[in-house]
């Protein structure tokens, strides 16, 4: 097996990398590095089903607005890091996809009598799911509403 000369990690094909795609043996690619993140996933802030969902796959374009870059290797321990990730070897189906957007929730209208020939309609608040809240700011500006 290769070695990365500059982090003596393992040299790995996004291949290997995808045969780890499950909730027993879950591996996930941040910025070029494979992680192992089987038990990390049942403890992740943001729930398990981000983790697995996207096991055997490179999630950096997820991980990225949300996380600071160097939080896998302050957090983890360097034996989770599971190699470097030749990018020649990253294809499309590899890399992961956000999750669809359900359909949005069909906003109620509220009738607002005619004043002066206008007719003007008021479309009622509608609080998203928990589980679309992600931090702070989203709890922060549903409660405003």
């Amino acid at each position: 097996m290769a070695v990365d000369a500059a982090s003596g990690l393992p040299t790995l094909s996004m291949e290997e990398v995808a045969k780890h795609s499950t909730k027993e043996d879950c591996w996930v690619v941040l910025y070029g590095k494979a992680y192992d993140l089987t038990k990390f996933g049942k403890v992740h802030p943001g729930g398990a089903a981000l983790i697995y969902d996207n096991a055997g796959k490179d999630a950096t374009a997820l991980f990225d607005p949300i996380h600071p870059k160097d939080i896998m290797d302050k957090l983890l321990k360097p034996s989770l890091t599971m190699g470097v990730v030749d990018p020649a070897t990253i294809k499309e189906e590899h890399i992961a996809k956000p999750p669809e957007k359900n359909a949005p929730a069909t906003k109620k209208k509220v009738a607002v009598p005619k004043e002066a020939g206008l007719e003007l309609e008021i479309e009622e608040f509608v609080k998203p799911p928990l589980a679309a809240m992600l931090n702070t700011f989203d709890f922060e500006s549903v409660a405003r509403e």
